[in-house]
């Protein structure tokens, strides 16, 4: 008989083998990896390009060429473009980061097919209507208004301006930015980077040879050029600021602190997410057992990596009462000295160890969750074996790693500092 007062054994996570994938080299240059993988019929398609936020002169110019290519082609109008994506039980979008754009599409693979010539006609014949973009920019100006309103979306847009001052990655939108996009720069923009760069395609899902054929014969049909050469980073020394933004009427506040990091290029990053979800990371982390558990402040606090292309930063986050605010940033930075100076026990560093396999360990699960990590490791110019290394790295990761790296990368005295809400 089972037992049922027992918890059953539990047993650490061995190296998982990550799945492989398949390159197909198209006639004009384009490559397209490809996974299959799974029972349902269904499909995962991405093309993705750099026409990222970053790379445009206006803040705003990205999204809104993403969303306008939506609104109609040359053929067909944006009614007419959605009711035959809907025929086939489709779903799609134009995605936008700050380094690449990306046209998903999600599908049975019995009407992928069906679905290219469509999929094709939107990246390339997009018109960006005359009348579609003014419907767009009153849309955009009123969600950036109501944006604006929130603490926790103003501060963290404040903080990243501050930490790339004089980068388009430190680039925001606001009323007057949006308002200045003329119909003009959508279309400049679409013939210079959607249509001027090399793209990546991404094929996930239950996918047979009929479909890897199909995919390369629509996209054999684009004319492609090489990629623009990313610019360096532009942004001046990182000096650290602190601002502070009042709010009548808000009873909370939202703290961002944070510093310039790293990419996933940097052989230090695989140890500095172990690092990182120890100390914020997960439900379980310190700062959530300080901060939340112990002093009551929030519901809720976290740390986080952001890499991005060229450049990546690190950042704590929480919402705290209007009065707690000093005490909060006070036993952040204290947390943080905490790690530069006492050896972290080995069943807390096994405990998040456990906690980083196996949340990996669940997101290969699907093929279109492992097709997301393939496309980091494409986007990003990352070594095929980067999740073996990965795996290899936090399985191998130990206190005095993580005391090293606490001493390199978590200076208290050098963060940046955004606070916005209530006085």
């Amino acid at each position: 008989m089972l037992n049922r007062t027992l918890a059953p054994a539990a047993y650490p996570i061995e190296l998982i083998k990550f799945p492989a994938i398949t390159t197909t080299s198209l006639s004009n240059g384009i490559e397209m990896q490809s996974l299959s993988l799974g029972e349902q019929a269904v499909f995962k398609l991405e093309f993705t390009v750099a026409a990222g936020a970053s790379a445009t002169e206006k803040a705003g110019i990205a999204s809104l060429t993403s969303s306008l290519m939506k609104r109609g082609t040359k053929q067909r109008d944006a009614t007419a473009i959605h009711q035959l994506f809907d025929f086939y039980g489709a779903f799609w979008d134009v995605q936008t980061s700050l380094d690449h754009a990306t046209f998903v599409l999600y599908g049975l693979s019995k009407h992928l097919k069906s679905l290219l010539p469509y999929v094709l006609e939107i990246i390339q014949e997009a018109s960006f209507p005359k009348d579609e973009f003014e419907k767009e920019i009153a849309i955009e100006v009123q969600k950036n208004k109501l944006n604006w309103q929130k603490t926790a979306f103003s501060a963290s847009q404040l903080l990243r301006q501050q930490l790339f001052e004089g980068d388009p990655y430190g680039r925001i939108s606001t009323q007057s930015s949006i308002e200045s996009i003329q119909q003009k720069d959508l279309t400049n923009f679409h013939q210079a980077y959607w249509l001027g760069n090399m793209p990546q395609i991404f094929l996930s899902g239950k996918i047979s040879q009929d479909e890897l054929d199909a995919v390369r014969n629509t996209f054999e049909q684009l004319k492609t050029n090489p990629n623009k050469p990313a610019h360096a980073l532009t942004t001046s020394q990182d000096i650290p600021k602190a601002t502070q933004e009042f709010r009548d009427q808000a009873l909370q506040s939202t703290i961002r602190l944070g510093k310039r990091s790293m990419t996933r290029n940097n052989p230090d990053y695989f140890k500095f997410s172990v690092l990182n979800t120890l100390f914020g990371g997960f439900f379980g982390s310190r700062l959530q057992k300080n901060i939340r558990e112990e002093k009551g402040f929030t519901y809720g606090i976290s740390s986080s990596i952001v890499p991005m292309l060229r450049a990546g930063y690190w950042v704590v986050g929480t919402d705290v009462a209007n009065e707690n605010v000093a005490e909060t940033c006070d036993e952040i930075r204290k947390e943080m000295r905490r790690l530069q100076v006492e050896k972290v026990g080995q069943e807390e560093l096994e405990l998040v160890k456990n906690y980083l396999m196996g949340s990996f360990t669940g997101e290969l699960t699907q093929a279109f969750d492992i097709a997301e990590k393939i496309k980091v490791i494409q986007m990003e110019n990352l070594p095929l074996d980067f999740y073996d290394q990965f795996q290899a790295q936090i399985l191998t990761c130990t206190s005095e790693d993580l005391l090293e790296l606490a001493n390199k990368y978590l200076d208290p005295t050098n963060l940046h500092e955004v606070i916005v809400g209530g006085r």
